[in-house]
């Protein structure tokens, strides 16, 4: 099966309608993953597995949350949720922020091969990227720990709004009280919402 058609089955899975030419671009992220894989390690998902985790269930959150504005990603990697994100929801700026070189040159490769509108890749730490670029209704995270320091650095940039989204299993833990949580069908997959207090 091509992911186009995986990507029509899962969406079905998930009672999700999607516009053709947005399916068209999931298709080729799908298939970007896949070719830049063989070179470098993004990610052990492939098949079935690959479109519902790093597709279907992103786009199934940014639904639920209603996204808009302003999207800042820590460690976007491979580009989930991100990618997805954007694409269904059209931000209007996009700021994927990924430290090591060979995922930042994906992720920009990504960008102007799927004609992506709005969306900057910052090789560099999260805490090293100059906090003037940024002011996010968004903030996502994915197979990235929220750990204090990153916590402090997200307070620096963060609105009394902003809204931490991180992607997760029910088993991980944070320092924070999460304000809200979702709970993915078909996958159960927890997202936990946070907002920092910045008094």
């Amino acid at each position: 099966m091509s992911y186009r058609e995986i990507l029509e089955s899962e969406l079905l899975n998930f009672q999700i309608a999607l516009p053709d030419p947005q399916k068209t671009v999931l298709a080729a992220y799908c298939d970007e993953i896949t070719r830049w894989n063989r070179t470098i390690n993004l990610t052990a998902l492939s098949g079935v597995a690959l479109v519902r985790r790093l597709v279907v269930e992103p786009v199934w959150i940014a639904r639920q949350l209603a996204m808009k504005g302003v999207l800042v990603d820590v460690g976007s990697g491979n580009g989930a949720p991100a990618i997805p994100f954007h694409v269904t929801r059209s931000f209007d700026s996009c700021c994927l922020i990924e430290a090591r070189a060979r995922r930042a040159a994906f992720l920009r490769h990504l960008a102007v091969t799927m004609g992506l509108k709005n969306v900057a890749v910052h090789r560099a730490r999260f805490e090293d990227v100059d906090p003037t670029l940024l002011s996010p209704d968004w903030v996502s995270l994915q197979a990235v720990s929220l750990s204090r320091d990153l916590i402090d650095s997200i307070r620096k940039i963060a609105r009394s709004t902003t809204t931490i989204v991180w992607v997760t299993s029910p088993a991980a833990q944070s320092q924070l009280k999460p304000f809200g949580t979702l709970r993915v069908p078909v996958t159960g997959t927890e997202v936990l919402l946070y907002r920092l207090d910045l008094s």
